[in-house]
Parts: structure tokens; C-alpha cells; sequence
């Protein structure tokens, strides 16, 4: 365009020269001229482009040798040498991940298959210490017991956590009571609470909410075996659940506080983190992953998560379900 006005300028001037009486009207015919000259130009080159825009992504979605010469032929043999070398880069690289997607998905159903194979033991133990309970002195009943609870509670979050790595997740959705939900996950960790003497203050009120009610069991679960592992030795241990409904909110909620060796204000934006444990010396064995998949399934479920936390005084977590109408 600068050329063709400088072309326009020079033109202007010879004919300002030589056809004084007739300038106006060469002028103005060249710039008519001009003007259409660079509007179809313009058109010229936008659908062409166009074109090539279209063949250069489906030459992307899918680096085939027809696509490949599609392409070669859109923009001219002078690139052909760099459309070969990267079509055979991308043809590489959908092999490579053709083959990535399939390792995950057998190393996923095998995680899955292995898991649904080790709860049929974990069942037999679990029955063996049902019924043969009065045989056993109460340390060794309540330290066995103790075990399952551990080896269930990492069973369920490789399971879990094998689940949210899948490109689709099915969650049953149905009508929780949280209470009845709360009272199961209680029930389940007794042995736990009783050996490590943490005493459990329930104020469950009858409040429904739509959930996936394994989910739940296993967000729970995570919260009150936390509640367990961090309370503080020095004093009695005590956990707080209630279930609600927050007006102010509107939302169903689960508020589960402890007077353990709480979180640092400076740790706690960090504590849902996959593979954050902090500084206390009692999260060392930790493996950071329990509240990572909490808040994983949290926010597939539309699950809100508010956390406080005194350090050396208490630590709060509190579940807000959406109020899902008639339901």
C-alpha cells in the first residue's frame, strides 16, 4: 500500500505536467482505480486465507498425508520441506498419546479391579473382628480394629483418587440425610475415636441434600480421620458435628470443628494442595492427599468449603450444600 501511494504520487505529479487540463479527472480516476485495487485485493487475500485457515486446523485435529498435502497445496510448495517435518512431529506425538491414554486407562481399571479385590480381606478381617471380639484382650481388639480403619481409609483413597484422574466420572445423585450419612461414617471409625479417646459431640438435625452418598461417606471420613490424627495429646480430645441450614446462605451445611493442634494462618490457604503437609512435626508422615481429593470431590459435587483455624486451639471445616428445590 505505501508503494501504490508513492506509484499514485509520482503518476499525480506527470500528470499534473503534462495534462494540466485534464488533471482532476486522471487524478480522480486513479484514485477510484486504487482504491478498488486494494478493496479487492483485501477480499482476495482474506478468503484465501480463510482457506487456508481451514485446511491448517483440520491439518492440526488430525496430521494425515491427505491433510498434509491439502495443505502443501494451500500454501505453496516453497513451505513443503516444513509442513513434512512438522506433520511427521505431530503424527509422532498422536502416537505417543494414543499410547499414554491407554496405559492410563489399563493402569486405571487395574487400580479399580485391585481395589474392589482387596476389600473382600479387608471384609474377612473386619468379620473375624466382629465375632471373635471376646477372645481378644480389648489393646489388641482396639489395635487391630485401628488398622482396618487405616488400610480401608487408604483402599478408598486410591480408588477415589483413580476416579477423578477418568475423563468421565458417575456419580450416583440421590437424597442424603446428612445425619443418617454422618451417624454411618461415626459408627464406622468408633474403634478409632475409643483408642485414641476423642470424644464426639453430635448436633445432627434431619437435613437432605442431593449428593453422591459414597462421596459423602469418604469426604467425611477424610475430615474425621484428620480430627483423630492431629488432636492434641496434651488435653482431651474433642469433636464438634452439627448439620444444619444456613438461612443467611441458603445452604444445608456439615460444620466439623476440633480442638487439636489446628493450622497456621499461613498454611491454610495451602492445605487442600496435593502433597502440602506443613511444618508441624505430627504431619511429617503425612501424604498430603486426603483433603486434596476432598476438594477435588467437593467441587464435582458443587460442594462449597469455608475452613478457619486457631493454631494449637481448633480447627473448623464446614460443607455448604446447594438447597436443591423439590427435592
Amino acid at each position: 500500500m505505501v508503494l501504490l501511494c508513492i506509484n499514485n504520487a509520482f503518476f499525480i505529479f506527470l500528470a499534473w505536467a503534462a495534462y494540466p487540463e485534464t488533471f482532476w479527472l486522471l487524478v480522480g480516476t486513479m484514485i477510484v482505480f486504487s482504491i478498488a485495487s486494494i478493496v479487492a485485493g483485501m477480499l482476495l487475500v482474506w478468503r484465501g486465507k480463510a482457506k487456508r485457515d481451514i485446511v491448517f486446523y483440520q491439518f492440526l485435529r488430525e496430521p494425515s498425508p491427505k491433510h498434509e498435502d491439502a495443505l502443501i497445496q494451500s500454501i505453496g510448495g516453497i513451505h513443503k520441506e516444513e509442513v513434512n517435518a512438522l506433520a511427521s512431529k505431530l503424527r509422532t506425538l498422536h502416537d505417543q498419546l494414543d499410547e499414554v491414554k491407554l496405559q492410563s486407562l489399563d493402569y486405571e481399571e487395574f487400580i479399580e479391579s485391585w481395589v474392589h479385590e482387596i476389600k473382600t480381606p479387608i471384609s474377612l478381617v473386619n468379620f473375624v473382628l466382629q465375632n471373635r471380639k471376646e477372645e481378644m484382650s480389648e489393646l489388641v481388639y482396639q489395635r487391630l480394629e485401628h488398622a482396618r480403619i487405616t488400610i480401608n481409609d487408604h483402599v478408598e483413597r486410591i480408588l477415589f483418587y483413580a476416579r477423578l484422574q477418568a475423563a468421565h466420572v458417575d456419580y450416583k445423585l440421590e437424597r442424603v440425610p446428612l445425619n443418617l450419612c454422618c451417624e454411618d461414617v461415626l459408627l464406622e471409625l468408633q474403634s478409632l475415636l475409643d483408642e485414641k479417646e476423642v470424644k464426639v459431640i453430635p448436633q445432627l438435625k434431619d437435613v437432605p441434600v442431593v449428593a453422591d452418598e459414597k462421596a459423602l461417606r469418604f469426604i467425611f471420613t477424610q475430615i474425621l480421620v484428620n480430627a483423630v490424627k492431629y488432636a492434641d495429646e496434651k488435653r482431651d480430645s474433642f469433636i464438634w458435628l452439627k448439620t444444619g441450614f444456613d438461612s443467611m446462605k441458603n445452604r444445608y451445611f456439615v460444620r466439623i470443628t476440633d480442638n487439636g493442634i489446628g493450622v497456621l494462618q499461613s498454611d491454610l490457604p495451602f492445605i487442600f494442595d496435593k502433597g502440602f503437609t506443613g511444618d508441624h512435626p505430627s504431619r511429617k508422615q503425612s501424604t498430603g492427599i486426603g483433603l486434596y481429593l476432598v476438594k477435588k470431590l467437593c467441587g464435582e459435587l458443587q460442594i462449597e468449603i469455608e475452613v478457619e483455624s486457631e493454631y494449637g486451639k481448633e480447627f473448623t471445616i464446614q460443607f455448604l450444600f446447594p438447597k436443591v428445590e423439590g427435592r
